[in-house]
């Protein structure tokens, strides 16, 4: 693949382009109506500084090993084959399933820019809502994506630079019809709704570590990735808090949306003709959602077809567009087929638990390399022993308070325990366990603290989640398990033959 063709503008639009899609057009409205009222802009930054930890624990790794495959790499290279295969067989999924669910709420959107009903390009048959433009987009994009980095870089940063231009304008238009006694009383749901509100739009902000996934392609990674994951994090965090404020300061709690708010809430004050803007940038949000995400995941199979626990072919690289072709094409037309078929909110609910796993594993990964995964000659036992019951005491407190935050939700006494238990681990940890493995170009911050807030906030935030996302996570865990037990024991046998 092309070494040189990502620059930190690439970076910071790939990160945009994921990140701020059509969810916030939807999810800012439930939530202020249900959750949090005004305060949702607090849950905006709340989730945002969630967010902000896993991206720097993200952001070390991606300088230590600039290769292509995101959490794959760092978490095979940490914790061995099958917890990566694990992580990242689950990444894959939620990402061929995210990319089906931003694309398929294209046409919705689509049809309020023509000012046509929202079903007028669904086709229904035997039971089943075909999209057939979310499958011919698809492959478009898949297309778009084969032909090269360069292109479709030069095509994103186009497409997402008019879609924050929108966004702004959003802002902008939405401000001028602002009072600020609509955003009263400001904690209509008290300060737990903030969290429960957080919870929810966090999943806003996936796709920041798609960046990382692009590490050989950064002319120079050490400087470059972080300055590209940050800055698109920073970005969209602005973005998201400011349409948050404009939208609960527009309109009364009572009055808000909880579908298409921010059309809603212009058509509420006079401004009809803004509802073809916010479809206009909630189009244009989907289709970078959609390219970035299929990006990232053309990418990861790529990296793990190179480690053979998938085919090897999926690594293959085309010899005159320098891109993963054969990854990029079945995973486009993977996803092409399920958004046809399968509704969006069938989608949605299924796009959340292995993301969020992935954080909670990366940032262990780093506490772990950075004590007892040297350069040079590996530390003795005891000095890994201690690391590692120092890491099960702080994943320990980390369920602990968010079991007691789920079953007792006013027992503070019990959560402030558990907290204190988690910063006295950690601390216990920097104080008394030598770091064998500290960075030479760039560092996680704060360190362990940052890495070990991130494993508390991942946790806290996968208790939120609802029963048929561990089903489903269960069930697919076996599943691949199975795969790679005989996948890996064929392959294995193959090599010794």
């Amino acid at each position: 693949m092309s070494r040189a063709a990502q620059s930190v503008l690439d970076l910071v639009c790939l990160g945009i382009g994921m990140m701020l899609g059509a969810g916030v057009f939807v999810t800012t409205g439930f939530v202020a109506a249900t959750m949090a009222g005004p305060a949702v802009v607090l849950s905006y930054a709340v989730a945002g500084m969630s967010a902000l930890l896993s991206s720097l624990c993200y952001s070390e790794f991606a300088v230590r090993m600039p290769l292509v495959g995101g959490a794959y790499t760092y978490v095979n290279a940490v914790f061995g084959e099958y917890l990566a295969w694990v992580t990242v067989a689950n990444l894959i999924l939620e990402y061929i399933l995210a990319n089906a669910a931003a694309i398929r709420g294209f046409a919705p959107y689509f049809s309020m820019l023509l000012n046509q009903p929202s079903g007028t390009f669904i086709t229904p048959w035997m039971g089943y809502s075909l999209d057939w433009w979310a499958f011919g987009l698809c492959l478009a994009i898949t297309c778009l994506l084969t032909l090269g980095t360069k292109e479709s870089a030069r095509f994103n940063v186009i497409l997402t630079l008019l879609h924050v231009l929108l966004v702004v304008f959003i802002i902008i238009a939405g401000f001028t019809k602002s009072k600020p006694a609509n955003a009263q009383p400001f904690f209509p749901f008290e300060v737990r709704g903030v969290f429960n509100g957080a919870a929810l739009v966090f999943f806003s902000y996936i796709g920041f570590d798609s960046v990382a996934c692009s590490a050989e392609e950064v002319r120079n990674p050490s400087r470059d990735l972080p300055l590209g994951i940050l800055g698109a994090l920073g970005v969209v965090t602005a973005c998201y808090m400011l349409m948050a404020a404009a939208l609960v300061m527009m309109v009364p709690l009572a009055g808000l949306d909880k579908g298409a708010a921010f059309a809603a809430a212009f058509a509420s004050v006079g401004m009809d003709w803004a509802r073809y803007i916010v479809a206009l940038g909630a189009v244009m949000g989907i289709i970078t959602t959609t390219l970035v995400g299929m990006y990232a995941t053309s990418r990861l199979l790529a990296a793990v077809g190179r480690q053979h626990i998938l085919p090897p072919l999926l690594a293959r690289v085309h010899p005159r567009l320098a891109t993963p072709y054969i990854a990029t094409i079945l995973q486009g037309v993977a996803a092409a087929l399920i958004a046809l078929f399968t509704d969006f909110a069938d989608l949605a609910e299924m796009v959340s638990i292995s993301t969020l796993f992935a954080f909670w594993m990366v940032a262990l990964a780093l506490i772990w390399h950075r004590y007892c995964q040297p350069r040079g000659a590996t530390p003795l036992l005891q000095h890994q022993a201690v690391v590692g019951a120092h890491m099960g005491v702080i994943v320990a407190a980390s369920l602990a308070f968010t079991i007691v935050y789920q079953l007792h939700p006013n027992h503070w006494i019990g959560m402030v325990v558990c907290a204190a238990v988690g910063v006295a681990a950690t601390a216990s940890l920097q104080l008394c366990c030598k770091q064998h493995n500290a960075p030479t170009l760039y560092g996680v911050p704060l360190f362990p603290y940052v890495p070990a807030l991130s494993v508390g906030v991942n946790a806290f935030l996968l208790g939120q989640l609802q029963k048929p996302a561990y089903e489903r996570f269960g069930i697919w865990t076996a599943v691949i398990t199975l795969f790679y037990i005989m996948y890996r024991c064929a392959w294995s046998y193959r090599c010794y033959r």
